[in-house]
């Protein structure tokens, strides 16, 4: 910990917990990354399902049992056999929490979206984060969210969460450009935390390399990030290329690791010729950047390729629930002339067809917004954890 005599650069310990969606924990890894160029031994703690496409190379990995959420009940945790982990299962998840702590000794401590997301796993991470706080010398502690929050929270909630800043944690990450949105444009009351508030730009693939081939060529690419949400744009994709004017072939659909395996075999068995369907795509910016027309939802990393590939696009944010984080997004993304939006009450092949034809004609743009959040939060984290030496 703080106590090694001499730190040339601090060793860090940045909690994930992914319980529906993944793309969260793809940004999270980008900033890990981020932190293991900058020369920090980097310790990442990962609380969900293990995702076996994802890189991890120069990040020590370390594995709680795994838990996740259905989309019907956000409350009960379930295992990866989809039965309730029980008080048990609850109780050894926070004692490995701790003795990892103990073990790596961390000079930074980062939770990913709490104290402003995961209340599920409160159980382990106000343990967690006291540990932390009542360690001496202590640990810079860092809340670690993106530029979109989830708006109309309930005022308790709201209160919860700034308390806890307050509380506990040193600084606040937000991995977005405030030219582009500004937290306290989503983020209730965040005036009370202002001197926390670190904006890193927003947390993106490198930059595409224009002269290198992509692994495929499409025309049209309709992605779907993880996949947890995309079934009902899967399945108005498949069916809109006969509708379209502008590209009658050379489609490809990725699906995202998520989306239930019935889900996509229903969908790649009634894929036209000329349509590709596929789970994942590793290069996606670099296949965006090459291909005419992107359709996908508004998530945070699949904007963050977009503007990477200065693609034309179509998005259709996910408005689920009481999700309004995509929708933000998306219409932000409208009012820079870089998209046009297609809501899901109005989604079906033909209006796809008819939105992809919209854009076609559209010219790329380049997005003057900061793109390179990974190595910013990296440099941010650094010199804020020199400041307390």
């Amino acid at each position: 910990m703080n106590s090694k005599t001499t730190v040339m650069f601090p060793t860090v310990m940045f909690y994930v917990q992914h319980l529906l969606g993944i793309g969260h924990v793809f940004r999270a890894m980008r900033v890990a990354k981020g932190l293991a160029r900058a020369g920090c031994e980097t310790h990442i703690v990962w609380g969900g399902s293990k995702i076996t496409t994802m890189d991890t190379a120069g990040i020590n990995m370390h594995y709680l049992r795994a838990v996740h959420v259905s989309d019907e009940d956000f409350k009960a945790l379930l295992l990866d056999d989809g039965t309730r982990i029980d008080d048990a299962g609850i109780k050894a998840r926070g004692d490995h929490l701790l003795k990892l702590y103990q073990d790596i000794q961390p000079d930074i401590v980062i939770t990913e979206a709490y104290p402003f997301g995961r209340r599920q796993m409160r159980f382990e991470l106000i343990p967690f984060i006291e540990r932390a706080k009542d360690t001496s010398p202590k640990p810079l502690i860092v809340c670690s969210i993106r530029d979109i929050m989830q708006e109309n929270r309930a005022p308790k909630r709201v209160r919860e969460s700034l308390d806890a800043i307050h509380n506990w944690y040193d600084i606040v990450m937000v991995h977005g450009d405030p030219n582009l949105i500004p937290i306290e444009a989503t983020l209730q009351n965040s005036d009370e935390i202002k001197d926390k508030i670190r904006y890193t730009g927003l947390v993106t693939p490198d930059a595409v390399d224009r002269t290198k081939k992509p692994s495929i060529s499409p025309d049209v690419i309709v992605s779907a990030g993880g996949g947890a949400v995309g079934k009902a744009l899967m399945r108005a994709a498949v069916d809109a290329m006969q509708y379209c004017k502008s590209f009658s072939t050379n489609w490809c659909l990725t699906t995202g690791p998520d989306l239930p395996q019935a889900e996509f075999d229903l969908v790649a068995a009634r894929a036209p010729d000329g349509m590709k369907v596929t789970r994942f795509i590793t290069d996606l910016a670099q296949v965006m950047a090459k291909g005419t027309v992107s359709v996908s939802r508004a998530g945070y990393n699949t904007v963050g390729d977009l503007l990477r590939a200065q693609c034309v696009s179509v998005l259709v944010p996910f408005t689920g629930g009481l999700e309004t984080e995509q929708l933000r997004r998306a219409q932000m993304m409208e009012k820079q002339n870089l998209a046009t939006v297609l809501l899901d009450e109005n989604l079906n092949p033909q209006s796809l067809a008819a939105a992809i034809d919209k854009v076609a004609s559209m010219e790329r743009r380049v997005a003057s917004f900061d793109l390179d959040g990974a190595d910013k939060a990296a440099a941010i984290l650094i010199s804020e954890f020199e400041k307390i030496q």
